[in-house]
Order: C-alpha cells, then sequence, then structure tokens
C-alpha cells in the first residue's frame, strides 16, 4: 500500500527483529566462527536473571536429531517460508513503487488487490521461516511483537491513504481484506474494521498462544531425544545423531571410564553430568561454538579426527545459583558449565581434555539439544 507516513517510532522495534532474525543468517556463513563475539552481550545481559534467562534457549532441537519425524521437515519448512517471504516481499515492492512512481495512483490490482498489505503479509511469512530456522525464545518474542507493530503500521498506513486519496479508498479498503488473501472481496466488503480493543485482545491471544505452543514443543522435543539417563552416578547423555540406547550406554561407559572423569567423580560424589554425543570434527566444532567457546580456545585445541565420537562432559548446575536442588539436564532452570572434551586423539585413543572456565565466554547462554 501506498504511504508517506512517518515510521520512526517503529525503528527500534523492527531492528530488534532484524537482529535477532540475523543470528540465523550469520551462523550459516564463514563468520559463524565470531559470531558469539558480538551476541555474548545480549546473551549475558539475559543470563542476569531468572527471568530472561530463558529466552536464549531454543524450543525445537537446534543441534539434535528426535524420533519425531515431523521435527525433521521444521528446516525444510522455515526455509521455503523464508525464501517465499522474500521472493514476495520484492515483488510486493516492485508493484507498490511502480504505482507510485510510474503511475502515480492508488495501487490497488495484482497482489494489492488480494490483501491491502502484502509487503507486511510477506515479512509475517518470511519471519516465520526464519524463526522455525532458528526456533530460539526470544527470537519468537520479538516475532510475535512485530506482528502487532505490523497491525498497527497498517492501521496508520490506511487513515493516511484515505486522506490522500479520498473515496476510492473507501472502496479498496472495503472490498480487498487487511491480511487473508483467502478472504474474497464479499467477506471483507461485510466486515467492520475491528476496535482497538479487540485486536489488542487478538494479539495477547495470539502471544499467549505462540508461547503455550512453543513450550508444548519443547517438552516434546526432550521427550524425543535420542538420550539415555542414569542416577548413580547421575549423568545424562545425549546423543546428536539417531543412536541405540545400548550404543549411547556404551559410550557413556568409555567416558566415565577415563582417568580424568573418574577423579572428579571421586572428588564430588553428588555432581550431574550432561554427556553431549556428537559425530566428526565438524560438529564439535558447531557445539564447542555454542557452547561459547572463545575463537582463540578452539584454534588452540588439538585437530581432532574428521571421524569419531567425540563427548562434551558439563556439570549440570542450578541457574539459582543460590539453590542446592540440582534441576534435570534439559530444565530452563539449569545451566550446564563444560569440564571435558572427550574423544579419540591421534592414536586413536580415548582421552579427555580439560576444559576450563577462561576458554568461553562469561555466562553464556548454553545450547543444549
Amino acid at each position: 500500500m501506498n504511504t508517506s507516513s512517518r515510521r520512526w517510532p517503529w525503528i527500534a522495534p523492527i531492528l530488534l527483529y532484524v537482529v535477532s532474525a540475523l543470528e540465523m543468517i550469520i551462523m550459516v556463513t564463514p563468520f559463524a566462527a565470531y559470531f558469539y563475539s558480538v551476541y555474548t552481550p545480549l546473551f549475558h545481559g539475559l543470563e542476569q536473571s531468572a527471568a530472561t534467562a530463558w529466552l536464549p534457549q531454543f524450543f525445537l532441537p537446534h543441534l539434535a536429531h528426535t524420533k519425531f519425524v515431523l521435527f525433521r521437515g521444521v528446516n525444510w519448512l522455515g526455509a521455503i517460508l523464508a525464501l517465499v517471504g522474500i521472493v514476495g516481499f520484492f515483488a510486493c515492492a516492485i508493484q507498490l513503487y511502480y504505482g507510485k512512481f510510474i503511475k502515480k495512483q492508488l495501487v490497488s490490482g495484482g497482489l494489492y488487490g488480494r490483501v491491502r498489505h502484502p509487503q507486511y503479509l510477506m515479512l509475517i511469512v518470511g519471519g516465520a521461516g526464519f524463526l522455525l530456522l532458528w526456533p530460539r525464545f526470544f527470537i519468537l518474542v520479538t516475532y510475535v511483537m512485530m506482528l502487532g507493530l505490523y497491525y498497527i503500521l497498517a492501521r496508520h498506513e490506511e487513515q493516511t491513504i484515505r486522506e490522500r486519496y479520498g473515496s476510492v479508498t473507501d472502496d479498496y479498503l472495503a472490498r480487498v481484506p487487511m491480511f487473508n488473501p483467502f478472504s474474497g472481496p464479499r467477506q471483507a466488503s461485510s466486515a467492520a474494521p475491528v476496535s482497538r480493543r479487540k485486536a489488542l485482545t487478538m494479539w495477547v491471544a495470539i502471544v499467549a498462544a505462540g508461547m503455550g505452543i512453543a513450550f508444548g514443543l519443547r517438552a516434546v522435543a526432550v521427550s524425543q531425544l535420542y538420550v539415555v539417563q542414569s542416577q548413580s552416578p547421575n549423568v545424562t547423555a545425549l546423543s546428536f545423531r539417531a543412536m541405540s540406547d545400548d550404543r549411547i550406554k556404551a559410550v557413556r561407559d568409555s567416558v566415565l571410564e577415563t582417568q580424568a572423569v573418574q577423579a572428579l567423580l571421586a572428588q564430588q560424589t553428588n555432581i550431574a553430568l550432561f554427556m553431549q554425543i556428537n559425530d566428526g570434527r565438524s560438529q564439535l566444532t558447531h557445539l564447542l561454538i555454542d557452547l561459547g567457546m572463545t575463537p582463540e580456545a578452539r584454534d588452540a585445541l588439538d585437530a581432532a579426527p574428521d571421524e569419531g565420537y567425540f563427548v562434551i562432559v558439563s556439570q549440570v548446575v542450578p541457574r539459582n545459583r543460590e539453590s542446592e536442588d540440582v534441576p534435570g539436564a534439559f530444565s530452563l532452570g539449569a545451566r550446564i558449565e563444560p569440564l571435558f572434551l572427550v574423544g579419540p586423539d591421534n592414536l586413536n585413543e580415548i582421552s579427555a581434555h580439560e576444559l576450563t572456565t577462561d576458554q568461553f565466554y562469561e555466562d553464556f547462554a548454553r545450547i543444549l539439544f
């Protein structure tokens, strides 16, 4: 829709969402190794309060495969939606600015004949795609914020074009739906504008439903991971690839038999450990990035073989530092502190490499799965 209205009040929240969505784009580029050095201040700030520490966590699997077949198509669906959104947005922009600068009239045909705000609709579709590709809670929060802001902008623009184009606008606004391309002109012509109170109520309901669905999806994802848990010692072993319970137990037991881990268990009998089992050097590098290891520390590690299982052993501690109760490894009230990198060395023997706090960014929101 053609408009010359001022949009400066919405620049800050729009930029917030762009920065959030940009995380996914950066992580698929060669700059991924230095990504978290830029985003660490944001994560550090969120980690300072229990009320916000859960926001950087994923509500859908990021690194790990799951037994639930529908989760395997999430990335493909996200990529398709993101592509449709990007292409559609530019197609709408071409039509809009052609009408604005060449025909110099209200754009009401083509894509703008299906919905009044196709550019916003494409941004909503593309944003949903990026959300599925990089499903952090804080990206979901910024996304639903943007839904409300798009509606505010759309209503403001409609008032602006009423003042500019007069009666022709009233017919267009009555005939064409705001965002729903599947609603025909008859339904749109009979629909009265939604009141601000009703619009706010609908947005709050969308926010509540979105957050509820996200927490539900996370619970389902955790239940479908390739994981084995034991109580004595307290160990949660997670494989990022499909692996039988017997194989996970074998990898876990081989890690527990290393001299470094044995010494740790002898010193701290009540410690809770979390083992992240990954396959190959490439996946190991990705995991170390997601655990907040600095580029310098990763470069200093001995070169790992291209193949073989590597295990990051971490301690599970409560996010509330004053609490004495150790939460479950996948609880949003838990955080993990990396202790060892265990895997085959150049002689193909299992060895444990100690990980220290100075190798990681402070108070980093470490990814679990």
